[in-house]
């Protein structure tokens, strides 16, 4: 791999990253807003249209988007033919959404306004999809700066629109067609901006769309299967203890998908690469993925403890005294966040590798789990018990994911990395709980030094991680 190459990749990822947390620190900001200004039984019904419509864009849209970004990236002069085939897809599952989405509101017996709003954002559903699409294309091409401009964009102005939206009186319904609206502006934006790195047309072929939904089947059942588990636990909430226990759980839910984006750019920016490297060279693929996850617990673990530590503290500041009782959920919820680093980044590694059958396997068992375990717990202890069958589902996931992806000499290696990594983060939360009660300056820096001297003294981190992601990406490809 070229210098340009490696330097191309290391844009991408970090162009990724600045859009994703663009949009996600707006989306959070609008959160707190909203949740302020909203009860939280109105907090709860907004969150669960709003649930509905990101859960169906993954199941219409992100397995075909990562299929496209490998097979683009693998042979670019398909570009418009993969497109064509992709598109159709993705308008057909569209259409077939609203079919389950507004009987599953019925059937759970949602608000008439929660209703409405789902269907209003079944619309949304077909401006949405076929922007992950052009999204797809753009990391396949290593042209991430447009991705980050976009969801910039998009964001600000669809946060900006909603709160106009709330001070003039409007519900969340209005919130839903300002999300149509925000998005049909991306899909535009996003076709010009592919006009200036290609010639898109319209180039049909029944032989190349057959092969492409042949290929999308397993990519299809594994990310129908994730999806769902991962989305379960909201699900299966609304049904079983209504939508004031929704809005309270997604108030604590936001601080996990608020710390989740780093990770999930960082991988949809690193998979075309991976899928490359580990066809030139599969050494150098299996050192990437041995330090990316060692990587990737030092900078989830300590906001995890750090978080369960200050969980009281952070909601007194940030939501009403009516979100009170979301603090004991976050404290449980939090946990997820490690989870949220890992199993993306090792689904991805199975993919590269072409083992996405396993992948498809390990989602099944996932769901089993996490379907059996969310509704015993709900059922028993509410929210908190959301978050708890969120985290087995989860945990399950990754262990499948380590055995599949990781050759069985490494496994060790990676668990005792993981260990130390616990030992400094866990050192960090004792000294953060002795100095909880001080200035938010002080809380940092002690949290920052213990952190990082502990890292280093039981070589949770080395310099052979640093020097191997300079070599990766900044400088070279590593041989």
């Amino acid at each position: 791999m070229s210098r340009s190459k490696t330097l191309r990749t290391s844009k991408n990822a970090l162009m990724l990253l600045a859009g994703t947390m663009t949009r996600m620190v707006a989306s959070f900001a609008f959160v707190l807003y909203s949740a302020n200004l909203l009860s939280v039984e109105g907090f709860g019904k907004l969150a669960i249209a709003t649930h509905f419509f990101e859960l169906f864009l993954s199941l219409t849209a992100t397995a075909i988007g990562i299929l496209l970004t490998r097979d683009v990236a693998r042979w670019p002069r398909h570009l418009s033919s993969l497109l064509t085939s992709a598109t159709i897809m993705v308008f057909v599952l569209c259409c077939v959404a609203p079919l389950v989405m507004i009987p599953l509101g019925i059937g759970f017996r949602y608000s008439d306004d929660t209703i409405r709003a789902i269907g209003v954002s079944c619309i949304g559903l077909f401006p949405a999809a076929i922007c992950v699409l052009l999204e797809a294309i753009f990391v396949a091409r290593e042209r991430a700066e447009f991705v980050t401009f976009g969801t910039a964009v998009e964001s600000l102005l669809r946060i900006a629109l909603s709160v106009l939206v709330l001070r003039l009186g409007y519900g969340i319904i209005e919130l839903m067609w300002v999300l149509v609206v925000s998005r049909t502006g991306l899909l535009i934006a996003y076709w010009f901006s592919l006009r200036q790195i290609a010639t898109p047309s319209i180039q049909f072929s029944m032989r190349t769309t057959r092969r492409f939904l042949f290929r999308w089947r397993v990519f299809a059942a594994e990310n129908w299967m994730a999806t769902i588990y991962t989305n379960l636990d909201v699900l299966v909430l609304s049904w079983v203890a209504g939508e004031v226990a929704v809005g309270l759980y997604s108030a604590a839910w936001k601080f996990v998908r608020l710390g989740s984006v780093v990770a999930k750019s960082f991988t949809t920016a690193v998979f075309p690469v991976m899928s490359r490297m580990y066809i030139d060279s599969k050494d150098s693929f299996h050192r990437l993925f041995q330090h990316t996850v060692r990587v990737m617990c030092a900078i989830a673990l300590p906001a995890v403890i750090g978080v369960s530590v200050l969980t009281d503290r952070i909601v007194a500041i940030l939501y009403k005294e009516e979100f009170a009782e979301a603090g004991p959920i976050l404290r449980v919820l939090i946990w997820v966040l490690l989870l949220e680093f890992l199993n993306p980044f090792l689904s991805h590694v199975l993919f590269a590798q072409g083992k996405q059958h396993r992948s498809m396997v390990v989602a099944a068992i996932s769901l089993s789990v996490n379907s059996m375990a969310t509704y015993l717990l709900v059922r028993q202890f509410g929210a908190i018990g959301a978050a708890a069958g969120c985290i087995l589902g989860g945990l399950v996931a990754t262990i499948c994911y380590l055995a599949f992806s990781a050759k069985m000499s490494e496994l060790p290696g990676i668990v005792a990395s993981m260990a130390r990594v616990l030992v400094a983060a866990s050192g960090m939360g004792v000294a953060v709980y002795l100095v909880r009660d001080s200035s938010w300056p002080i809380v940092i820096i002690v949290a920052a030094a213990v952190y990082v001297a502990l890292l280093f003294l039981v070589q949770a981190v080395r310099m052979s991680d640093v020097r191997f992601f300079k070599s990766t990406f900044l400088s070279r490809a590593p041989a």
